[in-house]
């Protein structure tokens, strides 16, 4: 904390530069009374800070890297002694397909912490909807945007000579958390590994249905799913990570960078609560709890939301829930680079774009990073877009020595004041949802969904106008551009895609497939009438779902049995 005297000479100073900006500003024609800035969020900017504006904000000290709040990072030594995991998003085509895109990017250094093989693997569109190749809503879209993986066979064909219990892997799905969750457990059954040793990540992404608009499960049914998945890998899979909670999409949905916090807040708070009231312990599931935000294209306000995030995050996990653990305050954050500001138009730009976001994301301190490819506002990356993504990482990593020292942006009268900022927004972000009802009662009158569409509105307006500049859309455009390298799935992809589902429905087990549907109908009827306070040790919902994906039962026909008693639509 600064002495008075040492405030009146901070304040001195700031006079003096305000007369020496004013002479500057009106050689230049400009009133500098009319000279302010904004960031993306519309929160005001000084043309310029000192040390008394940390006092301004009650900043007493900034703290140490890795000392609650954790403001400065989760850890003392950040990426002196490790770096981030590079976890590029991986999917497309058939599963073999996909296997080659991953053993490639192996083979260039793709690695995850401590050196581990590390799989950040995304579904297709087909799966995400819970449908099968075969149905007619599935033309046209099987292996695109992800990887067509539909049952354990598949499964079988992805992972083919990899030690499960020696990698993590992500499952990136939407809805079809639970089914593609239960296809990865009889998957490790049928290789003979116990559950426990898996490591890995379920999305568990219920809860963006509030501002992604697919259709998906009612809030309540879709809470309850959450929950119950949740309750059961905290007991019964210590090593696997729970829940991701989706930030990076309400920012691509059109948020600001503190609507996302805010609304990760509320429904981090909200999915707290219910496992509460489902019995668990604050410290027994938050742990387990991770994060995927966005980095995109305003620097310093993305590296202090992250900041403020990792604050807020901690606070609201030890006043108000009562967590004791320092790993229940921490925000595991994979980041991943904004495909949204990424342009078709002079695609080469986005190498550019997205090489600020990974140092600004390295900067703020998170702990796993996608990097878009620079053509994703165009199709799925080539092999040389992903491996230059990939490049973006290990350069940073390899050769700027910004690994060398622990929070390096740590103390700036700039950062400091702008995490607070951000911060202050974001809480009232939270508070606005948590008034009206909470994040369940918010999804389900569309709240959530209209402060995004709000935003997204008015960031389109300022292209349009000309007062948001996005280079090669509103401003330096060009005639002509060269053409760039297209990666397009294997045409034959959708034709062996349905042949196989079709001889899977020939070969299977038809008693076992049938009395494991069978069972799988009444345990989600049953499912569907029973409150958050009955999931304590209910795993009955996920035990049916394993022994139908034993009994190779596909995506779509688990799907289809949970839609049929639990819902299904959109919800605004």
């Amino acid at each position: 904390m600064l002495s008075e005297d040492g405030l009146r000479q901070s304040r001195e100073a700031e006079a003096k530069w305000q007369e020496d900006f004013a002479r500057i500003a009106r050689r230049f024609g400009v009133n500098p009374d009319e000279h302010r800035r904004v960031t993306h969020s519309g929160i005001a900017l000084k043309p310029v800070y000192f040390p008394h504006d940390l006092e301004r904000d009650g900043l007493d000290g900034v703290g140490a890297p890795g000392a609650y709040p954790y403001t400065r990072g989760l850890y003392a030594a950040q990426y002196q002694l490790m770096p981030w995991a590079n976890q590029p998003v991986i999917g497309c085509g058939l599963p073999e397909h996909t296997r080659q895109r991953m053993d490639y990017l192996a083979s260039q250094g793709m690695v995850g912490y401590f050196g581990s093989r590390f799989y950040n693997l995304v579904y297709d569109l087909v799966s995400h909807e819970g449908l099968d190749p075969d149905h007619p809503a599935a033309r046209g879209r099987i292996g695109q945007c992800g990887m067509a993986v539909y049952g354990k066979r598949d499964m079988a064909t992805l992972f083919e000579g990899l030690d499960l219990t020696q990698m993590n892997v992500v499952h990136i799905t939407e809805y079809q958390t639970h089914p593609a969750f239960a296809q990865y457990l009889a998957y490790a059954d049928e290789r003979g590994v116990p559950w426990e040793k898996l490591r890995g990540n379920t999305m568990n992404w219920y809860h963006q249905a509030a501002y992604v608009g697919n259709s998906c499960f009612p809030p309540r049914s879709a809470m309850k799913l959450a929950v119950q998945l949740i309750h059961f890998c905290s007991r019964r899979m210590p090593q696997w990570n729970t829940t991701n909670f989706f930030g990076y999409g309400v920012e691509e949905a059109g948020a600001t960078a503190a609507q996302e916090v805010g609304i990760m807040l509320a429904a981090g708070a909200a999915y707290t609560e219910a496992c509460m009231r489902a019995g668990l312990g604050a410290d027994e599931f938050l742990p387990r709890f991770g994060f995927q935000i966005a980095q995109a294209n305003d620097f310093f306000e993305e590296i202090c939301k992250v900041r403020a995030l990792r604050t807020l995050w901690a606070i609201q996990n030890r006043e108000r829930f009562g967590a004791k653990d320092p790993r229940s305050m921490h925000v595991r954050i994979h980041t991943h680079t904004s495909g949204a500001v990424l342009t078709r138009q002079q695609p080469l730009n986005n190498l550019i774009r997205t090489t600020l976001h990974t140092l600004g994301a390295a900067l703020a301190g998170v702990q796993a990073m996608e990097v878009c490819g620079y053509d994703e506002a165009i199709a799925i990356p080539t092999e040389e877009a992903a491996t230059l993504a990939l490049r973006v990482q290990q350069i940073i990593q390899e050769e700027t020595n910004v690994t060398a020292v622990s929070d390096p942006l740590g103390g700036s009268y700039y950062i400091e004041s702008l995490t607070r900022e951000v911060g202050a927004a974001a809480i009232e972000v939270r508070r606005q949802i948590e008034a009206a009802g909470g994040y369940v009662r918010a999804w389900e009158t569309g709240l959530v969904r209209a402060m995004v569409e709000q935003s997204a509105y008015e960031w389109r307006e300022g292209v349009d106008r000309g007062s948001r500049a996005v280079v090669g859309v509103n401003k330096y455009v060009t005639d002509s551009e060269p053409p760039v390298p297209t990666f397009r799935v294997d045409p034959e992809a959708e034709r062996v895609a349905v042949e196989r589902v079709e001889r899977l429905r020939v070969e299977r087990n038809q008693s076992r497939w049938k009395a494991a549907m069978e069972a799988l109908h009444r345990e989600a009827r049953a499912f569907a009438a029973k409150q958050i306070e009955d999931l304590d040790g209910d795993y009955a919902l996920i035990e049916t779902l394993v022994e139908a994906a034993r009994a190779d039962a596909t995506t779509g026909e688990m799907m289809g049995a949970l839609k049929e008693h639990l819902g299904w639509g959109p919800v605004y």
